[in-house]
């Protein structure tokens, strides 16, 4: 009887039926519409859709006079036999036999080409059974089955046979999983058969979700019984040694890598090894060795991109140097090394690693502004009169010699005795009066600087914007930079010219006694500042035109601009057309929102982690603003964002401080929770 013919159901019929993906034998107890209760041979009691019956036996059982227990036992008897006749089922031979017919057949059908004895419903069903189980020779429909064409059964064996590998990598890949996930310590050595695998977590830590075996991998896990997490890949990673516990994703995810191809560093030494041959370019450059040039940087910095001077004329005037490293000389527009620096874009900072736009042998080499050794330089040399107003400015090439390498501290320190540093410091100050006049917003943010000692520890440091030395060199670099940008405007040069829209003033005016507070809320009513090929105001500045020239070894855009300076100092044609200008906006743009989102996340985390190290459990917080869930904070001691969630009827002061503590903090995951102290 096939599956169709279940008009004849009622209490006390033998079916089967697929119970958890198994085909068993049970025996109808009533009847229900097209519900039933079913008793099956596992002496379990079914609620069953008539829909799900695939075979309807011939005889009965007395349900009315067998008790459940025979009942049972009656069932698995039939089911042995059912299996003894499935023994005797070639189902590739029946498939040879009906190769090529178009026609369905029935499980009866086919039991009378398996069988040569008397056909009973037990045959039957054990036809179905085999026919039901078989993948390869017989495609199943509508309760009837028609026999695949011979290349169907190729296409089928070669998807069973990869899908039964793939069962077997499961296997094997989530045995290998647990195994890992269950030590405590870490395995020595990476097997090479499980290289993919590895591939695989390092993807769907980078990229969650949207990593492209997302799914196979999130089946590995189920099988190891892992939580499907990225933090479970990461660990499982971290364990093998592969990545560490302060693993940068953010710079894997963005396909940074921290070191160049090697034909590349070969290219860069064979550059620094250069000697610097004076005569070949003494026609164009001007000697200017005899300045007493100074560079002001961290004490570890060692790529040095600008340097200043100040000396007294015989007019009674003073001259201003600014002399910003020749990185276009040595790094030639579209080459290798050239190509690299726009893909990276810029140098990253990091607080544990550095990762410069050039190979440091050059920018650590024969780029970088050393004391005591010539080197090459655009210069800025500018005419100043006792009140800081600067009368004329010439901008060369030069030779330079640097005479000092100072630090920020050691400025500070000797600014009011030191005469060099008294004259750079006195006119800086009125380059930022005359900036204000403009219009310019001063809106200083101290910097939190975070670095990771060799050992681990981690070191959180506090540097102020407005102190002399500091002063001092921002409003020299943006003279220059506006100078630069001034000459090539004036000759029509299209260039990455740097322009900021309207500063909006602060409407919505908050009662607060920390500056802080302003400022941070001020500075979130500036337009943000633009590249474009042609000249614009710089509204936060005070500047107009402006670019930024000042770090060619550090910034692509800069390097760029240098390019189009020299050639318009040595009367030569722009190696940039506007056109190449308006893509490698594109491109500079693209990167560098992903290279400072990095910095930013990477630089918090190790803030956390700090709080971590030191144990930190409270902070003073400034409420920014609120809404009806948040309030939004910032840890002032940090200068960090967080939220604070509010209960109903909690009312915090805009601008007022208060006290939070730690209520969870997981640098990793980038959890810092906080209440109320």
């Amino acid at each position: 009887m096939s599956r169709h013919d279940r008009q004849d159901l009622m209490p006390g019929s033998v079916i089967e039926f697929f119970d958890a993906k198994e085909i068993t034998v049970g025996v109808c107890l009533a009847v229900k519409g097209q519900r039933l209760t079913v008793l099956s041979m596992t002496n379990r009691e079914i609620n069953l859709a008539g829909s799900r019956v695939l075979h309807v036996g011939e005889s009965l059982l007395d349900v009315s006079k067998l008790t459940r227990d025979e009942m049972v036992q009656r069932l698995q008897s039939i089911d042995r036999l059912r299996k003894d006749l499935m023994g005797r089922t070639d189902v590739e031979e029946l498939w040879s036999l009906l190769e090529g017919q178009e026609e369905a057949f029935s499980a009866q059908d086919c039991a009378e080409f398996i069988f040569s004895d008397n056909i009973t419903g037990d045959h039957v069903a054990a036809a179905q059974r085999s026919l039901l189980q078989d993948r390869l020779f017989f495609q199943h429909r509508d309760g009837t089955f028609f026999p695949r064409a011979s290349e169907k059964v190729q296409q089928r064996k070669d998807e069973i046979q990869k899908e039964e590998e793939r069962v077997a990598r499961l296997e094997e890949s989530a045995n290998w999983l647990q195994s890992l996930w269950t030590r405590r310590t870490k395995v020595l050595g990476v097997q090479e058969a499980h290289g993919e695998l590895i591939t695989d977590l390092q993807q769907f830590c980078m990229h969650g979700q949207e990593a492209p075996s997302y799914s196979h991998l999130k089946e590995v896990f189920k099988k190891a019984n892992i939580p499907p997490l990225q933090q479970s890949a990461f660990r499982i990673l971290v364990r093998l040694g592969v990545w560490d516990e302060d693993e940068n994703l953010l710079l894997h995810a963005l396909d940074i890598s921290k070191h160049f191809p090697e034909e590349l560093e070969r290219k860069a030494k064979e550059l620094n090894s250069l000697p610097l041959s004076l005569p070949e370019h003494s026609h164009r450059r001007r000697d200017l060795r005899d300045l007493h040039a100074i560079t002001i940087d961290s004490a570890q910095t060692r790529d040095i991109d600008d340097a200043l001077s100040a000396r007294r004329l015989s007019s009674g005037h003073y001259e201003i140097g600014v002399h910003i490293a020749d990185a276009a000389e040595y790094v030639v527009k579209g080459d290798d090394l050239d190509e690299e620096a726009q893909a990276r874009t810029t140098s990253i900072y990091l607080p544990d690693a550095k990762i410069p736009m050039l190979p440091s042998s050059l920018s650590e080499g024969i780029c970088s502004l050393h004391s005591g050794v010539d080197r090459l330089a655009i210069s800025f040399l500018m005419q100043v009169d006792e009140g800081g107003n600067i009368l004329g400015h010439e901008i060369c090439q030069s030779v330079i010699h640097i005479k000092e390498r100072l630090t920020y501290e050691q400025v500070n320190g000797r600014v009011f005795e030191d005469a060099t540093l008294g004259l750079l410091h006195r006119f800086a100050l009125a380059q930022r009066e005359q900036r204000t006049a403009r219009g310019a917003i001063n809106l200083p943010l101290p910097e939190i600087q975070v670095r990771v000692l060799p050992s681990g520890m981690i070191q959180l440091s506090r540097h102020e914007k407005e102190t002399p030395s500091q002063l001092m060199v921002s409003e020299w670099m943006i003279v220059a930079n506006g100078l630069a940008a001034a000459h090539l405007a004036k000759l029509g040069i299209p260039s990455l010219y740097r322009g900021q829209g309207e500063c909006r003033p602060e409407r919505d005016f908050v009662q607060s006694d920390h500056e802080i507070f302003h400022i941070y809320r001020q500075r979130r009513l500036f337009a943000r500042a633009e590249l474009d090929t042609q000249p614009h105001a710089h509204c936060s500045l005070g500047m107009e035109p402006y670019t930024t020239v000042s770090s060619p070894i550090r910034r692509y855009a800069d390097l760029v601009v240098q390019r189009q300076l020299k050639s318009a100092l040595k009367e030569e044609a722009w190696p940039y057309t506007e056109e190449e200008l308006r893509q490698i906006i594109m491109q500079l743009g693209t990167v560098q929102s992903k290279v400072f989102t990095m910095q930013r996340k990477w630089t918090r985390y190790w803030m956390l982690k700090y709080m971590e190290q030191e144990d930190i459990q409270s902070f003073n917080a400034l409420v920014l603003d609120q809404n009806g869930r948040f309030a939004h904070l910032l840890l002032v001691d940090y200068l960090m964002e967080t939220n604070l969630p509010v209960q109903e009827g909690m009312e915090l002061q805009r601008g007022s401080l208060i006290k939070v503590q730690v209520e969870r903090l997981n640098p990793r995951e980038d959890i810092l929770r906080v209440q109320l102290a």
